[in-house]
């Protein structure tokens, strides 16, 4: 049967508070709009909204990038499921689908209910909204924001799924498996960022959904172990 020692599960508890007090500092002080202000010309545009390497390739075909990526894990999942070999891969490559797919999906309908503007939709960046606190994120009284959490780094801060999932089905920390999950969820979020799409704290909040994910992913594979394997 899975499991996380305690010391694994650290892995969850520690940096969801890092997280937790990251997304505040940044978004409660302005250090959010402070960062967004060295991409953006005062009282002009956005530096980079429109740059061709930042929108159409690491945004528009990263889309592609990441979704071909999780297609393919979840085909070799299937085809490991089919062929009864290899259990544990095949439980791996299930996990790493089940989680990044919980991720995106969560983050898709977050974006769906928040309020928190884009930068680009701030009065100081241009835009006609005012800036809003973390406790209106849902609040009536605010239009739809479209924008908070980050939606396109979802798309690799979901592949942190690779550590957490190694983690609980081969029972030991594997450092190199975070590489995947950081580097493509850092490359979309800076991306974003630098276009006026996102704050940071807007990435912080994906990372910390990512690791909410693998969380239940596990919950709902010990379960299942419990109840139907035994």
């Amino acid at each position: 049967m899975y499991h996380y020692t305690k010391s694994q599960k650290l892995d969850f508890i520690i940096p969801s508070i890092f997280l937790i007090v990251l997304v505040f500092v940044f978004h409660q002080t302005f250090l959010d709009e402070w960062l967004a202000s060295h991409f953006y010309v005062q009282g002009s545009s956005w530096i980079y909204r429109n740059n061709y390497i930042l929108e159409k390739i690491l945004h528009k075909d990263g889309v592609i990038f990441s979704t071909t990526i999780l297609v393919a894990v979840c085909g070799y999942w299937i085809y490991l499921w089919k062929s009864k070999t290899d259990e544990k891969r095949r439980d791996y490559c299930g996990f790493i689908t089940a989680a990044t797919v919980l991720t995106i999906v969560c983050v898709f309908f977050l974006k769906r209910w928040s309020t928190l503007p884009c930068p680009w939709d701030v009065v100081a960046f241009g835009g006609d909204r005012a800036p809003s606190a973390l406790w209106q994120m849902f609040s009536s009284n605010l239009p739809n924001g479209k924008c908070f959490p980050a939606g396109h780094s979802s798309g690799g801060y979901g592949f942190l799924s690779v550590y957490f999932g190694y983690t609980f089905i081969y029972g030991n920390r594997n450092l190199k498996t975070l590489i995947p999950g950081l580097v493509i969820g850092i490359t979309f979020g800076i991306t974003q960022q630098m276009r006026g799409a996102h704050f940071l704290s807007h990435d912080l909040t994906t990372i910390l959904i990512s690791i909410f994910s693998s969380w239940v992913t596990s919950l709902a594979y010990s379960y299942y172990n419990q109840n139907y394997e035994n």
